[in-house]
């Protein structure tokens, strides 16, 4: 079903220009982001239109890019129902059945990866990682390149400084240290954990500053790190952000992680609006 409201398309396709940027960036968390806001232009039923299948898809690609595999799952399982016209060749069962793999669920990962290789004669799984043609071997082991130790030390001693000025609540001197120390990184910054850490603690400091547009630009920076969509406090605070910023449905999102993720202790110290926003719109 194509969509007919020309007010609509032409939302859609904007949208989809300022993902290009942030893809082109390779700035993926801003990126799901993006396609999420997508998504929601939509009408309803969302899944009966030509656009879900390819929105739903590249979503659920990203958010494997960025190993946030509880979302990659969430929307695989969204894609099963799109676009029920389009001709199909084991794309959807090969993304769910990679979905349930990395969130660990062998026995359903199996199931969908044997589909899609029936029904693809095996060409989805061409070029992807081998480790989905055995799964019950477990996950690939991954070795993870180091920085060189004189590096490590410098950005650990910056950080270090940053973290008693941030006690003392010398906030700029703070986040003079932790950006000193994330140019320290080699390019591309997003790949080395410290990136993780370190756009985190800017972005800290900037929300402690009441500086909450450039706090958020941190916080999604800290996103395109390694393993950082399943840290619950950079999830927390990135909400926190959004939701002074105004941008209440994307700030619902991430509070909502954080929730998820580490339950209603991680809001024990924080302003109490953040908890009563969440509770006023979802049922915890």
């Amino acid at each position: 079903m194509e969509i007919r409201d020309q007010k609509i398309i032409a939302a859609i396709e904007a949208i989809w220009l300022e993902a290009e940027v942030l893809f082109e960036k390779n700035d993926l968390a801003r990126y799901a982001q993006k396609l999420e806001e997508a998504w929601d232009q939509l009408p309803s039923p969302k899944q009966g239109y030509d656009d879900s299948f390819d929105l739903a898809f590249t979503i659920a690609e990203t958010y494997l890019e960025l190993k946030d595999f509880p979302a990659m799952l969430r929307w695989a399982k969204t894609l099963q129902q799109c676009d029920p016209e389009r001709d199909d060749d084991g794309d959807r069962e090969f993304m769910l059945g990679r979905a349930f793999f990395e969130n660990g669920h062998m026995p359903e990962a199996e199931q969908y990866l044997s589909i899609a290789m029936q029904k693809s004669g095996g060409r989805v799984f061409e070029g992807a990682d081998e480790k989905y043609l055995h799964v019950f071997q477990g996950l690939a082991s991954v070795v993870e390149e180091s920085l060189p130790d004189e590096v490590y030390k410098q950005i650990e001693v910056l950080s270090e400084e940053g973290n008693v000025l941030a006690d003392e609540e010398n906030y700029d001197a703070a986040l003079a240290k932790f950006t000193e120390a994330l140019a320290l990184l080699p390019d591309p910054k997003h790949e080395w954990e410290a990136s993780t850490w370190l756009n985190a603690s800017i972005g800290d400091m900037l929300f402690l500053k009441a500086d909450y547009a450039a706090a958020a630009n941190s916080f999604f920076d800290a996103l395109n790190g390694p393993d950082a969509q399943a840290i619950g406090f950079v999830q927390l605070r990135l909400g926190e952000c959004l939701y002074e910023e105004k941008q209440e449905e994307q700030a619902l999102e991430h509070l909502l992680r954080a929730y998820m993720l580490e339950g209603a202790e991680i809001f024990a110290e924080e302003d109490s609006k953040y908890l009563d926003f969440l509770r006023a719109r979802v049922e915890l």
